[in-house]
């Protein structure tokens, strides 16, 4: 089996000023041209010694008054536009008519000189995780390098490429929506050459408007793939694969749960230890074991499989790399403190109705006889006029699971309590994560929060003495 090839930043690809100016359109007005920097920054807090500093106008705050401290922290130079010509003089000076723009472009560039495949992961739910398994099992044969967290932006892609090892050999980039266009616009800075749809449902609607819209923008991943490249799609939603079959000139591969896809998964079980299920693909059947959770898992596993497939990795290198791959921050993890009779199963990175519902299933699903259930749950954001639907039919959901507790946790969250409530699930009402006061008795309770990102959920394993293993 080969060895698990990690990324070092020693290794980075560097850039010259030269290079810089040419793949950017700028001119070096200060610095030689051979001088070579290592690496991207946009935030001079988290710069590296030997980066180059981009600074981005925002709303809020202009990324040109913190050039100085870009400098001082190590930065080997920096772009700026012609508004802020009074500027350090002081390493590799490039002027840029547009840094945001310069930053696409030097990433383009660099993934010409890098000149290493792409896979795309787009979709509604489970790219992260999804673009996390892929990763980890094509690293068993080829020096991959992946999407940092959820750095899938316009701004967030670019730094990933740009802060890729130099003998990368293999990259998986995740690509997030919240607009038609936003698919679009990444897939010409970084084309693919496989794209993955991990699936479509309700998100962004206050941005997106309805789910056509969501449909659109996702797969416009399927456009961008070139004609002897390859689309792996979720097979388990018929609207989603009735779009793929117009849209995607490339070969289509499916993957998920029903017996007429290419890669299925059949006979799982969930427990504390993992998840396993066993495998039809069209290699055969095997068995495949999971640290992670739940189904959202399986689905990411399917289509990491899909595409180690299409690299040519044997099935046993793909079990083992699907067997010793790890979950991100904040997706059905899994906590649990020595010292008192709590379990937590963290989703709270980000949230919508479809991850709710399978966040849901999964607690009840490893929920051991002896303990109590207890919901935390907070408000879904960006889902604009049909919010309080969504929170509503949540509600009977979990009514249907009847949890021996639920937390609702915001403004829109309280129609979950609500319809719940009606049910006879008790029910405590809190507008903010710091407000929430878990009263637990001497029983063994698993506590499941799950909630949007901008709800905060994770301060309450702080307040539940979590900080120390997070």
């Amino acid at each position: 089996m080969p060895a698990l090839r990690t990324q070092s930043y020693a290794h980075i690809m560097k850039f010259s000023a030269r290079e810089i100016a040419h793949a950017t359109g700028g001119t070096l007005v200060h610095g030689l041209p051979e001088a070579l920097v290592d690496g991207v920054s946009t935030d001079s807090r988290a710069l590296r010694p030997g980066q180059l500093f981009v600074p981005l106008v925002g709303s809020r705050c202009d990324g040109h008054d913190f050039i100085a401290d870009a400098l001082a922290r190590g930065a080997a130079g920096f772009l700026f536009t012609q508004s802020h010509a009074l500027i350090p003089r002081q390493g590799i000076a490039i002027h840029v008519q547009d840094t945001r723009r310069a930053l696409s472009d030097l990433a383009r560039w660099a993934l010409a000189k890098l000149n290493a495949p792409i896979i795309a992961v787009a979709g509604s739910n489970g790219k992260t995780t999804t673009k996390e398994l892929t990763a980890q099992v094509l690293a068993q044969r080829f020096r991959t390098h992946a999407t940092v967290g959820n750095q899938n932006t316009e701004i967030g892609l670019p730094l990933t490429v740009l802060n890729a090892p130099d003998e990368t050999e293999v990259l998986v980039l995740e690509m997030g929506t919240t607009a038609v266009g936003d698919v679009r616009r990444l897939c010409r800075i970084a084309p693919p050459t496989l794209g993955v749809l991990t699936s479509i449902s309700e998100e962004h609607l206050a941005t997106l408007g309805s789910f056509e819209q969501i449909m659109e923008a996702e797969t416009e991943l399927l456009e961008a793939l070139p004609g002897e490249g390859l689309a792996i799609v979720n097979g388990d939603h018929p609207d989603l694969l009735a779009v793929a079959q117009r849209k995607a000139r490339s070969r289509l591969v499916t993957f998920g749960f029903a017996p007429q896809n290419d890669f299925v998964a059949e006979e799982l079980h969930i427990s504390r230890e993992g998840t396993r299920f066993s495998l039809r693909s069209p290699r055969g059947r095997s068995e495949v074991q999971l640290s992670l959770l739940g189904r959202p898992a399986v689905l990411a596993a399917l289509a990491a499989t899909a595409v180690a497939h299409h690299f040519g990795l044997t099935p046993s290198e793909i079990r083992h790399g699907l067997k010793s791959a790890r979950g991100a921050w904040g997706r059905l993890q899994l906590l649990a403190l020595p010292t008192a009779p709590i379990t937590v199963l963290h989703d709270a990175y980000n949230a919508n109705p479809a991850s709710m519902r399978e966040a849901i299933l999964c607690a009840a699903q490893i929920r051991h006889p002896d303990e109590a259930l207890i919901f935390v749950l907070g408000d879904m954001l960006e889902l604009g006029a049909w919010s309080e639907q969504a929170h509503r039919e949540l509600g009977r959901f979990v009514a249907h699971i009847r949890p021996d507790r639920l937390i609702v946790v915001g403004e829109h969250a309280r129609f979950i309590g609500e319809e719940a409530a009606r049910a006879g699930v008790p029910v405590q009402y809190h507008a903010t994560a710091d407000e929430v006061d878990i009263h637990l008795e001497e029983r063994r309770c698993l506590i499941l929060l799950k909630g949007s990102r901008g709800m905060h959920l994770e301060r309450v394993l702080e307040a539940l003495d979590f900080g120390c293993i997070l």
